[in-house]
């Protein structure tokens, strides 16, 4: 059985609750296999795919171990599905990536390690969570895993990284510098979350293009649309956009885990009084 939401299928039920697929972008037909070549960039090689997968593999495994599950992060560098996906099976939590995404021809290593979190926050973001028939699913809604991608994954796998150092020559938009100084102090902090909300860019700009969007996303222009009831599905690129940012500027200890059954722990909310950081309301509804 698939369930088709909102038109599409990127959250199938095929026979239980486990079998759930969640997707990184919203179903396309774009395929991008090996040897591809385009003006604009040659998108990841096998080699830093392989390491940015390395890095949250090695990282999350023992943390999912820890739940009694199994971590399978499949290598599949020769499809050239435009995507990544996560699903379960029993006690095997997987990650699909897809070598079609990581070519694309304007992804970063940091851009395909926060695709990978984006999955990852499908397994462990916690609330608010895709409603089946009768109960909530095991799986995040997909704009809690984008805020679980930058405020808690990749935060914590590239914290002892020369965050500094890499993002001395970065070119970084006003928006960013004073978001990420006015939640952070130290000079390691504050490189770190211009890092996850620069990847987060990234990602925005790719999903503008698979998504044929008419608006392209900025820092300069977040969206102003409210929703009457979280939007479940994957919103538009500006959305995207400013949950990557809001994440990267909730000032939450990145190892305090996000609730599952309510938006407040481990989160920057407004249901708390916060006035950034938080999720941003055109695709969240808080419980005010």
């Amino acid at each position: 059985m698939i369930v088709l939401l909102n038109g599409n299928s990127a959250f199938a039920n095929k026979t239980t609750k486990d079998t759930e697929l969640c997707t990184f972008a919203p179903k396309n037909d774009l395929k991008i296999g090996i040897g591809s070549r385009s003006s604009r960039g040659p998108g990841l090689d096998e080699q830093t795919y392989n390491a940015m997968i390395d890095k949250v593999e090695n990282y999350y495994k023992p943390i999912v171990a820890d739940r009694g599950a199994v971590l399978k992060i499949n290598r599949m560098w020769s499809d050239d599905t435009v995507n990544s996906t996560a699903h379960r099976s029993g006690n095997n939590w997987f990650v699909d990536a897809y070598g079609g995404l990581a070519r694309y021809p304007i992804m970063t290593p940091d851009a395909e390690l926060a695709v990978l979190c984006h999955e990852m926050g499908h397994h462990l973001g916690g609330f608010p969570k895709f409603k089946g028939f009768f109960s909530s699913s095991w799986a995040a809604v997909e704009g809690q895993a984008d805020y679980f991608a930058t405020s808690k994954c990749f935060r914590r796998v590239n914290a002892e990284d020369d965050n500094i150092s890499i993002m001395s020559n970065a070119q970084i938009p006003q928006e960013v510098v004073e978001g990420c100084v006015g939640t952070f102090k130290s000079q390691k902090e504050i490189a770190l979350c211009q890092r996850e909300s620069m990847a987060g860019q990234v990602l925005a700009q790719i999903l503008f293009e698979i998504g044929k969007e008419d608006t392209k996303p900025s820092f300069s222009t977040p969206s102003t649309e409210v929703v009457s009831k979280t939007f479940e599905q994957h919103p538009v690129s500006q959305c995207r956009l400013d949950t990557y940012f809001n994440g990267s500027i909730c000032g939450m200890a990145a190892t305090e885990d996000f609730g599952q059954t309510e938006g407040s722990t481990g989160a920057c909310a407004q249901e708390k009084g916060d006035t950034i950081g938080y999720r941003p309301t055109c695709w969240y509804k808080p419980a005010l």
